[in-house]
């Protein structure tokens, strides 16, 4: 009997046993399941660069992809070698290829705007207030909304931005770019070349305003036959002394309202009626009249070239921050002087001055939000986009500087374009901390009583697209000086009222008195 018991005990620890192998066996075959292979959720966050990147043996699980990215600036030489090495360095992460197409600032609003009217097919975009326009892209719906996809693919990003970043770039409550992290607070800025300020006496702690410029403009042109005494374009300067007129654009780059800084009944004006612009065009005409532009500045879409040559005594746009005259100088090899005409305001615009995209076209949204999210937190990436290739294009100084290659082939001198530019290298020359001070900068500045504010452009979006066509035909000549602006200025103010901007203004006060009474 007690034979027979121990072995039917036998038999019953024998089929326990396989069970519970064949419930492994299961186990690992659900793992393996086919569909879950290329779901970009399933990845183990182990990678050094990035906690929440891909692990090496995981990345073979999702499908290889292409992702196309717009971005400003002129296209470099020797991009190709540039992204097969972020490429590579992707492969085992993310296993996307990148395809980087630069275009001209000057042009990028309008090659957008075709590529989004033709339905070609891409994944990132730099988006703005001045170029290729946020709000304008929400708009036609050109921008997938990134809510959801931030909170499932990009938790670096959700850590490492500050909540007003996020507040900045909010349409009607949605999320439709990712804000760029750099220097945040706009100060007006000038950029005289040090050399000729030095030669004929500017004293650049009298500047103030363009105004204060004339007087070394004048002696530019007459010493400096071969100069540019001061560089403008069709985009115009106005927006570049938005702050020094004490104004606040919260509805992107010329289009009709802005608000008194200190205005505390926030009263939304048309800047282009206002007796600043007006002052600012008569100031145009004059400095044109003068010979200070380029003869086809009314007609240029990008300045870079000039830049580059050393062409131009004075310089326009960007912003005061930590290391600034060294990124200039690294741009066109002078030393430059960073002046500011104004005081430094941490506005709504200028949050979303550089901000990224995903295209409601993108065939990979997720691998798209998944590679910004890479961006924002591995430094090897970040510094291949930004330097390129070390020994190629740029060469170490110490461990946390770089300096570019002369002639390399690749140097954009755009680090703030480019995801979080705290992770980046410093230029020869920028002193280490400069990071550190340019958030206590973000941090410090005075905030705009308008920060917060999120604007939504659906009731008036047709009126905002009416206005941008009677804009992108006046303002290049206006705001270069190439037409009377006595006669051409209430000219352009009649159609921008026929195009709609009374409605557009109407509308802004509205949201603006709604939020107000909200808070």
């Amino acid at each position: 009997m007690k034979k027979r018991s121990a072995k039917v005990l036998t038999i019953v620890l024998i089929l326990m046993l396989s069970l519970a192998l064949a419930l492994t066996g299961c186990g690992n075959k659900n793992e393996t399941e086919p569909s879950k292979q290329n779901d970009p959720k399933n990845t183990t966050q182990t990678d050094k660069g990035s906690s929440n990147s891909p692990a090496t043996n995981e990345s073979s699980k999702l499908e290889k992809v292409d992702l196309t990215w717009y971005i400003g600036g002129t296209a470099q030489a020797d991009v190709t070698s540039v992204e097969k090495a972020i490429n590579e360095y992707l492969k085992d992460k993310l296993n996307v290829n990148i395809h980087l197409k630069a275009v001209d600032w000057g042009n990028l609003t309008q090659k957008m705007q075709l590529t989004n009217a033709s339905g070609e097919a891409y994944d990132l975009a730099f988006t703005s207030n001045w170029a290729n326009d946020y709000y304008q892209n929400v708009n036609k719906g050109a921008f997938l909304q990134l809510d959801d996809l931030l909170k499932q693919y990009a938790p670096d990003i959700m850590e490492t931005l500050p909540e007003g970043g996020w507040d900045a770039v909010k349409v009607n409550g949605g999320i439709y770019a990712v804000p760029n992290y750099q220097i945040w607070a706009k100060t007006d800025v000038v950029w005289p070349m040090k050399e000729l300020a030095d030669k004929y006496g500017l004293d650049v702690a009298s500047v103030k305003s363009y105004e204060d410029l004339t007087p070394f403009l004048e002696k530019v042109k007459a010493g400096e036959p071969n100069m540019i005494p001061i560089e403008n374009s069709k985009t115009g300067q106005f927006g570049n002394v938005l702050l020094h007129y004490g104004f606040d654009e919260f509805a992107g780059r010329n289009v009709p309202g802005v608000v008194k800084f200190d205005d505390s009944n926030l009263a939304v004006l048309n800047q282009f009626e206002s007796p600043e612009y007006k002052s600012f065009v008569s100031l145009m005409r004059e400095w044109n009249q003068k010979g200070f532009f380029r003869k086809d500045a009314a007609t240029l879409t990008d300045v870079t070239a000039d830049r580059k040559a050393a062409k131009v005594a004075v310089l326009v746009g960007g912003t005061v921050k930590p290391g600034g005259e060294t990124e200039m100088k690294s741009l066109i090899q002078k030393d430059m002087l960073m002046v500011g005409v104004s005081q430094p305001v941490l506005t709504t615009s200028g949050i979303i001055a550089t901000s990224t995209g995903i295209s409601k076209s993108s065939k990979n949204p997720e691998r798209a939000m998944m590679f910004l999210n890479l961006l924002y937190k591995d430094k090897t990436l970040y510094n291949l986009i930004a330097h390129g290739i070390e020994g190629k294009h740029y060469k170490k100084i110490d461990e946390q500087t770089v300096e570019a290659i002369k002639d390399g082939g690749y140097d954009p001198s755009s680090d703030w374009e480019f995801g979080n530019q705290f992770n980046g290298y410093y230029r020869n020359g920028q002193k280490p901390g400069i990071w550190e001070d340019t958030v206590k900068l973000n941090e410090s500045a005075v905030q705009s009583p308008l920060l917060g504010f999120s604007f939504d452009p659906t009731p008036i979006k047709t009126e905002i697209a009416q206005v941008a066509t009677i804009t992108a035909q006046y303002v290049p000549l206006l705001e270069t000086g190439s037409v009377d602006p006595e006669k051409m200025l209430p000219e352009f103010i009649q159609k921008l009222k026929k195009a709609g901007s009374d409605k557009i203004i109407q509308e802004l006060q509205k949201q603006i008195d709604a939020w107000k009474s909200s808070k």
